[in-house]
């Protein structure tokens, strides 16, 4: 009798603890049920009429949202944006003309209800004063190698006759105007690589001209980080050549990088393969910092290795590769 107790109570200890580990599971994963809250949009309301190339809209934040799902139909109820937004506003150019829009609130795992449809029209003004050039491509900070030539476009606006480009050059803090191109009918221009020809970060600004109001935006600003040098190769630290470690302890792997004068970010890229001709990886990491650990399953031999990759794509030489004997 007293083995049977023993048996169920193990049973019993087991079923609980499963229990209890579930329970926690769920809790870790459970999301608010937002099915039945409201949002009130805010603006544009029902009615108005907006007088830019752009529209803003805006509503009351919802507590156990995670994200806005914004809609927005034109005049034959055709949806022209669907974006899925983190705040409580979200601004969009439009062209000209009559809309509606609605919005909803959306966690892990419930929604609510979308807003009803507000209409709304947006007009055009010859006045540009107020009005934003929305920069499209490429995206700011953008990270690059290439000095054939970059591309950059942007949104029209419809009451605009032209548009200026300044370029503008930032090294050790230091700011100096490259080129400045006026007259411009187009939505794009290529930034040439007589003006992209040393290392450096290129801010790229745009702004739209009316000649009949004389008005003009603000400049639009984005920024290109142009990286055409090679990052310095690491140095192996730990473990040591031909060394020996525990398979019950996790392998701290150790490099150093020497600083880097390059204008992008580097990465390290820690490979870990079972053989010395690296075919067979086991195992890549991708790290900003310069050690990590990893627990191997087998015994055996391993090999290990380094290199750095910057934002921009430049690449160092593999470190020279390193055994490691698990037992």
């Amino acid at each position: 009798m007293r083995k049977i107790f023993n048996k169920n109570m193990k049973i019993s200890v087991s079923i609980i603890s499963i229990f209890l580990i579930t329970l926690i599971s769920c809790d870790d994963v459970l999301e608010e049920d937002i099915t039945d809250d409201n949002i009130t949009i805010t603006a544009p309301l029902n009615g108005a009429t907006v007088v830019s190339n752009t529209a803003t809209f805006q509503w009351n934040s919802l507590n156990d949202a995670d994200e806005y799902r914004v809609q927005v139909n034109n005049a034959s109820n055709v949806i022209v944006l669907d974006s899925l937004v983190s705040i409580n506003s979200f601004t969009s150019p439009l062209s000209p003309g009559e809309y509606s829009w609605r919005v909803r609130g959306e966690n892990f795992a419930y929604q609510t209800a979308y807003t009803f449809p507000a209409s709304f029209t947006l007009e055009a003004s010859t006045d540009l004063t107020d009005q934003t050039v929305i920069l499209l491509s490429p995206s700011d900070n953008f990270p690059t190698n290439t000095t054939t030539g970059q591309l950059v476009t942007w949104t029209g606006i419809a009451t605009a006759d032209s548009y200026s480009i300044e370029i503008d050059r930032v090294v050790s803090g230091s700011v100096s105007t490259i080129s400045q191109i006026t007259d411009i009918t187009d939505t794009s221009y290529t930034i040439s690589s007589t003006d992209m020809s040393v290392d450096a970060v290129y801010i790229w600004k745009v702004k739209a001209l009316n000649t009949a109001t004389i008005t003009e935006t603000v400049y639009a600003t984005r920024k290109i980080l142009l990286d055409t040098q090679a990052p310095s190769a690491a140095s192996l630290s730990t473990p040591g050549i031909d060394a020996t470690e525990s398979l019950d302890t996790a392998v701290l792997f150790v490099w150093n990088n020497p600083s880097d004068s390059g204008v992008t970010s580097v990465t390290s890229v820690l490979e870990i393969a079972d053989e010395i001709s690296f075919t067979g990886i086991i195992q890549t990491y991708n790290l900003a910092a310069s050690s990590q650990s990893h627990s191997f399953t087998a015994t055996g031999d391993y090999f290990w290795r380094v290199k750095n990759i910057d934002a921009a794509g430049n690449s160092s030489n593999y470190t020279t590769p390193r055994k490691v004997t698990i037992n």
